[in-house]
């Protein structure tokens, strides 16, 4: 099951289907941080959920929840998760 924002704004995905719809959904982050629907925070090196590092972090303003982009990498495709603290 994937985990949803508390806010139920945001939704966990598990590999992107193709580079144009990883550059789609960043996009859409860019468009809720104009918003001030999302912000930017510092991640945490030592952060490694599945032995996976990196990834920018994002705090979600509606329920402070934090999430983590992390690129594609071929063959990985990239993640969008709810970072557990």
């Amino acid at each position: 099951m994937k985990k949803k924002c508390n806010c139920g704004f945001l939704e966990e995905i598990h590999g992107f289907i193709s580079p144009s719809e990883y550059e789609q959904f960043k996009e859409y982050l860019d468009e809720k941080i104009k918003n001030s629907i999302l912000i930017k925070v510092d991640s945490d090196a030592n952060y490694n959920k599945g032995m996976l590092y990196g990834g920018t972090w994002y705090k979600c303003l509606n329920c402070n929840e934090i999430w983590r982009l992390v690129p594609p990498d071929f063959p990985f495709k990239g993640l969008w998760e709810k970072v557990d603290l």
